[in-house]
């Protein structure tokens, strides 16, 4: 079971999409969002998932050391799934913000899989006409 304190963190964040073709837009756990699903119809996608490699474990690091793994994600994205926009995760009070990719045509399994890879607790992940869900890596 996840930390109460952490899981209520992780769905208080704004999970915020700017490289989209259709603009800017929020997701948002528990909820649908118009501005995705438009996207995924408009890219004919069905799966979709939000990852970010910096601050594994919700440990902060170094500006350098997650623009490093922010950058290692994108190579590893590029060569698999093209389909990514950049934006970034954003506490709704402020307080913090880093650099995450909205991902289109990768399956849960896979999205949890780089998950993992890059020592996330979570991420965002969902499907056409459903809201987006927060799914534990572990």
């Amino acid at each position: 079971m996840p930390d109460p304190k952490l899981e209520a963190a992780y769905r208080a964040t704004d999970y915020h999409v700017t490289g989209a073709p259709n603009g800017r837009f929020v997701i948002r756990v528990g909820e649908m969002c118009v501005d995705l699903e438009e996207l995924l119809f408009d890219e004919v996608e069905f799966d979709w998932a939000y990852l970010t490699a910096c601050n594994p474990g919700s440990v902060r690091l170094t500006a350098e050391e997650n623009d490093r793994r922010t950058a290692e994600l994108r190579e590893v994205l590029n060569s698999r799934w093209p389909r990514r926009y950049e934006g970034f995760s954003a506490a709704s009070d402020g307080a913090w913000q880093e650099p995450s990719f909205l991902v289109l045509g990768i399956d849960e399994a896979e999205a949890v899989g780089l998950g993992r890879r890059f020592g996330q607790n979570a991420i965002v992940a969902g499907r056409i006409a459903e809201p987006a869900r927060l799914v534990w890596v572990e």
